[in-house]
């Protein structure tokens, strides 16, 4: 048992400092003072949250999990057990966006294919609530569970909030959705999470999303038109069947208006009248690209895509590591065991 005390995590370079009770985790201490650490599942299963710590000592309610790399810490899951300081670049002296928990009300349900929801949430006008364009938000549900989203609208919409819900067989929440979620229905959500964000950079950009990761790629689309014009980019998509690229037409339009976006629908099971790509969506990059070392690379969608992508795109086509940014969308859970996966 610990008992409550006051500590201090320090983040390098910006020399933040924040007071922990000793209870609670680092991304929770961060987040709740408006400091935006990078972060993604908040379950310590994508590895997004992996901090190096250059002094001081954290524990784990579950254990440390096996697969992380010494001197390094997973912030969602990390309790400081004294004062800490950790090798933090992206947490700046200036706060971002605090999370807000707010009730919200279904404005429309546009079911697409035989799977995905499109559903637009309204948050009342004094909500405080504001995301940049890639974060997510957490649908609250009554017995204490979360489901993750990501928003895929553009953040200028006041107050809106567009979600793609794919409908999982056996999953609760996305087979109600799909099949019983009506206009003026109730939702409330807690956000915005996630660092899966565009940087400001003139690189040129490849966008890699399988399923549903259509989502934030598409807030992007949405909200950065421009400067992802102006640096160059190319947007492969992968499914299963063309059914499942349930926004094909949208996509297709924007590099339809725009000389310098290509895009790249990938197929691993096709009908015999498919004419465009076929495997796995990051063999498609590869395929094209064997030289990767002037991009950045943004990733989201199945896990094991993400993974491979990382792998493949940094030890084999020279992508640097840092500008692999990917939001893993890592399935709910069915206990609170720690999962360890290749990320860490």
């Amino acid at each position: 048992m610990f008992a409550m005390t006051s500590l201090v995590i320090r983040f390098l370079p910006s020399d933040v400092e924040l007071s922990c009770d000793g209870e609670t985790t680092i991304l929770e201490v961060a987040l709740a003072a408006g400091f935006i650490p990078n972060h993604s599942c908040r379950r310590g299963e994508c590895g997004a949250c992996k901090t190096r710590i250059v002094s001081g000592s954290v524990r784990y309610l579950s254990g440390r999990p096996e697969a992380l790399t010494e001197g390094h810490c997973l912030s969602c899951m990390a309790i400081p057990t004294t004062n800490v300081i950790l090798d933090s670049p992206e947490v700046l002296k200036v706060t971002g966006r605090r999370t807000v928990k707010v009730g919200t009300r279904v404005t429309s349900v546009e079911r697409l294919g035989s799977d995905v929801a499109v559903v637009r949430i309204q948050a009342p006008a004094d909500s405080g609530f504001c995301f940049r364009p890639g974060q997510y938000v957490d649908v609250l549900m009554r017995d204490g569970n979360r489901r993750s989203y990501s928003m895929a609208n553009n953040p200028e919409e006041s107050g809106v909030i567009e979600l793609h819900i794919r409908a999982i067989p056996g999953g609760r929440f996305s087979q109600h959705v799909y099949r019983n979620l009506k206009l003026r229905d109730m939702l409330k959500i807690e956000g915005p999470f996630g660092t899966f964000t565009l940087r400001e950079s003139d690189a040129p950009l490849i966008f890699v999303a399988s399923g549903t990761g259509y989502a934030p790629i598409a807030s992007m689309m949405r909200t950065h038109a421009e400067d992802i014009a102006r640096r160059g980019a190319a947007f492969y998509w992968g499914a299963r069947r063309q059914e499942d690229l349930y926004a094909f037409e949208e996509a297709v339009e924007w590099a339809r208006s725009c000389d310098r976006l290509r895009f790249i629908p990938v197929l691993s099971d096709p009908s015999l009248d498919w004419q465009g790509r076929t495997g796995f969506v990051q063999d498609a990059v590869q395929d094209d690209y064997s030289d990767l070392s002037a991009f950045e690379v943004y990733a989201c969608g199945n896990p094991l895509m993400i993974v491979a992508a990382r792998r493949a795109f940094c030890l084999q086509c020279g992508l640097k590591e840092a500008n692999f940014l990917s939001d893993s969308f890592v399935a709910a859970p069915c206990n609170t065991g720690m999962v360890s996966t290749p990320l860490f």
